[in-house]
């Protein structure tokens, strides 16, 4: 019995684990993403930025924000959707 419970313990591990990894289409989407951005875009940078870090937060200033909105209203558009999609939450300063 206890050796069915550790083999059980070791499964939920192993799939704890593989939720870790992001799916093959959180790549995909994030390179849809990067190819319908403006190439002169800051937001390019962001995006490559928050996903090599795959921190649960970027920390963005106010008038960045406001000059994106702006500026390339659809481009902010489609990276504060990716951003919640991936539950990255954005901390203004």
């Amino acid at each position: 019995m206890e050796i069915s419970r550790s083999q059980e313990q070791h499964n939920d591990s192993l799939d704890s684990l593989d939720s870790l990894d992001p799916p093959a289409s959180d790549a995909t989407d994030t390179a849809r993403l990067l190819a319908e951005l403006n190439p002169h875009s800051d937001l390019i940078w962001l995006v490559e930025r928050v996903s090599r870090a795959k921190l649960p937060w970027v920390v963005i200033p106010d008038t960045a924000i406001t000059r994106w909105q702006a500026r390339d209203p659809a481009g902010w558009e489609q990276v504060s959707k990716w951003l919640a999609v991936n539950a990255v939450a954005i901390v203004r300063i």
